[in-house]
């Protein structure tokens, strides 16, 4: 096993996903194994890290790194460094850059082609989703590579855009890539990994946690070099993902659907800060011909046109191939008992797929508490039922 991987582990464990300091103490030492057998470190004598943070340093035995490295090979998945050679050097170039990058897939040269993060709001309208997808086919096809997080809503929909163009994608998880989160989604991972690579931060067989989505935001704005808001709430995790990009230097643009929409409110405060609107690809990549001369500017077809040309299924954003799930963000209800708030707002959250309490906490900002509390009182009403891993679903 490579021991400059299993230092840059130990690094990332004992740090934090999130943290600058791995890179920061790659700087300064950038003979990592070295530096962890020398005096000086057992010594902290330069105070690069905390008191708890160099007892997790002691904790952190060679033999937890060994197994985490292994489980990742026995899975399939590869691991880049910032020292890797196809570590990205516009992930690198960031404040924070992850010490480790799982991966599944073949990772693009984004260094070298234009790669825009496609981000937005999980119970978007039709339209969005359909105006997402249409202009995520269209970077595919002028060889864009298309960065989102693999959630529902526009994630979902900027992915299989690029599929659908036979483009490449990548999809940034904030689990580990084998933790079994949203698997009504599990056809379409397969396809980006197929079609690109699925990537994430966190060792294998780490769950999802809310917090997981705040630091996982970095790296889909770092990977890019820009990024497009199709819908977002004023308060959400897309407008975060946009504050990385303001901060990495990285260009912004929006897509306008429907400005009656709450999910506006996010895309009409970045116009305000200097966000670029765009109506099709082509206004994207206008502004990387000098960055990426071998870039292709496609022939400006606004979304718009497209209504009176495509089928009235791919309108709404159903898939143009069937065995790919495209999940309606606004499932149909049904007459509920009298229930609380909390349970009645999980309810409609449902679906016949299951889905992890932890998935729906987030979706929901709800503590994962009231999930359980809210979930029990549905299944004693005979509404849903229960599935191992602390999944939900709607009878049928």
């Amino acid at each position: 096993m490579d021991h400059r991987l299993l230092c840059w582990i130990r690094l990332q464990q004992a740090l934090g996903y999130g943290s600058s300091k791995p890179m920061e103490a790659y700087r300064r030492h950038p003979d990592l194994e070295k530096w962890f057998s020398s005096r000086s470190f057992m010594e902290n004598e330069e105070g690069l890290f905390t008191q708890k943070e160099m007892e997790r340093f002691q904790k952190l035995t060679g033999e937890r790194c060994l197994k985490i490295a292994e489980k990742a090979q026995s899975l399939g998945q590869k691991m880049l460094t910032p020292d890797s050679r196809e570590y990205p050097e516009c992930l690198r170039q960031i404040s924070n850059p992850p010490a480790v990058l799982y991966y599944v897939g073949e990772f693009p040269a984004v260094d070298d082609i234009p790669s825009i993060a496609v981000v937005g709001s999980r119970h978007t309208s039709q339209g969005g989703l359909a105006a997402s997808r249409i202009l995520c086919r269209q970077l595919g096809a002028a060889g864009a590579v298309v960065v989102s997080g693999g959630a529902l809503g526009i994630d979902t929909a900027a992915h299989l855009g690029a599929i659908d163009a036979g483009g490449k994608t990548l999809a940034l998880l904030a689990c580990g890539i084998d933790y079994p989160y949203l698997k009504s989604n599990q056809k379409l991972r397969e396809a980006i990994a197929h079609h690109g690579a699925l990537i994430s931060e966190f060792a294998p067989g780490t769950e999802v946690q809310k917090w997981h989505f705040l630091i996982r935001n970095r790296i889909i704005s770092g990977l890019s070099c820009g990024v497009l808001v199709a819908e977002a709430s004023a308060k959400s995790g897309t407008m975060i993902t946009a504050k990385h990009a303001t901060e990495q230097n990285r260009d912004i643009f929006v897509l306008m659907v429907d400005s009656w929409r709450e999910n506006s409110e996010g895309v009409l405060q970045l116009i305000w800060d200097g966000a670029k609107p765009v109506a099709c690809a082509a206004d994207i990549l206008t502004e990387y011909t000098a960055r990426f001369p071998a870039c292709t500017v496609p022939f400006r077809e606004p979304i718009s046109t497209f209504r009176q040309k495509l089928p009235e299924e791919e309108i709404k954003g159903v898939p143009s191939f069937s065995d790919l799930p495209m999940e309606s963000s606004t499932p149909k209800e049904e007459p509920l008992p009298p229930v609380s708030p909390e349970a009645a707002t999980l309810y409609r959250a449902l679906t016949a797929q299951p889905v992890s309490a932890e998935e729906l906490a987030y979706q929901l900002s709800l503590p994962i508490e009231k999930i359980f509390q809210a979930a029990t009182e549905l299944e004693l009403s005979g509404k849903i039922q229960s599935f191992s891993g602390r999944r939900y679903a709607k009878k049928g």
